[in-house]
């Protein structure tokens, strides 16, 4: 996928109203960047956010900050995520971005009301070893 189609697709994550109603393009989004090595960068990310609401482009970052979260994410992405995502974060919210320990909200955390549970069971089948083993060479569980 070039990467004009998989900002779109961010995009789309973004736009569609409510992380609910994006649940197949968060699972595009994830099989991009957990197995393809789709690294959104800063670039990327500054022409979505001149081009959408700031709610929206919350959505889509409150979703990059919840796919690296997961064990399948290779270290280094993950790393690249929460960068993005922090830096952002501070910009955007101006508070000090101390990240709770423990399991937490992304929503919560990025002002959104929106609700992650739909999200965390479609991509339940994309984590598995096997999944995960058929469609990358490299992945976060890889030993």
């Amino acid at each position: 996928m070039k990467a004009s189609v998989k900002r779109k697709l961010l995009y789309r994550v973004g736009a569609a109203g409510s992380l609910e109603n994006a649940v197949e393009d968060v699972r595009q989004l994830a099989e991009n960047i957990w197995y393809k090595g789709y690294h959104p960068t800063w670039a990327e990310l500054e022409t979505l956010r001149s081009v959408m609401s700031s709610e929206s482009f919350q959505r889509s970052l409150c979703v990059l900050e919840l796919l690296s979260q997961y064990p399948v994410c290779c270290r280094d992405t993950a790393r690249h995520l929460q960068q993005l995502t922090r830096r952002y974060h501070h910009q955007l919210l101006g508070d000090e971005d101390v990240r709770p320990q423990g399991r937490y909200s992304p929503s919560q955390r990025w002002g959104l009301t929106d609700t992650t549970i739909s999200l965390r069971k479609a991509l339940l089948p994309l984590q598995t070893r096997i999944y995960a083993d058929a469609k990358a060479d490299r992945h976060g569980l890889s030993a």
